[in-house]
């Protein structure tokens, strides 16, 4: 399921979610609805740790993948993009686009001092969503 707010995802919790999903479709299917990182904190904030986050759109680097984790991502998905390196390259395209990923997350866990994925935290970015 996939939800913008933390009422949506305290909805998904009650009915037995193990894992919820921050998406915005892409942008595509309402256009003014809120870019996933604006709403990604309190998502996270309001379900803290009673099931796993998953966040879905806009994520296309390591840094967005770094900020992701910093604002209370457990995971991320990526999809487009993940199709296009599918498509242009198959499994060999695919295989480049992830390495590209690592070594951007890796790259800005260095510059950021977090030596884990567990040590990546809040404090290590600087973001302030639109209000």
């Amino acid at each position: 399921m996939f939800f913008l707010s933390p009422r949506g995802a305290e909805k998904a919790i009650e009915a037995g979610a193990a894992a919820i999903v921050v998406s915005n479709h892409g942008g595509r299917v309402l256009d003014e609805c809120p870019a996933t990182a604006e709403v990604l904190e309190e998502i996270a904030q309001a379900v803290a740790g009673r099931c796993k986050v998953l966040v879905d759109g806009g994520i296309r680097s390591g840094v967005d993948i770094f900020k992701a984790l910093a604002l209370g991502a457990d995971g991320v998905l990526i999809c487009r993009p993940m199709v296009v390196a599918a498509f242009g390259g198959a499994e060999e395209g695919v295989k480049c686009y992830i390495h590209r990923l690592a070594c951007e997350l890796e790259d800005t866990m260095q510059m950021c001092g977090a030596h884990t994925l567990a040590e990546i935290s809040r404090s290590m970015v600087r973001y302030s969503p639109l209000r």
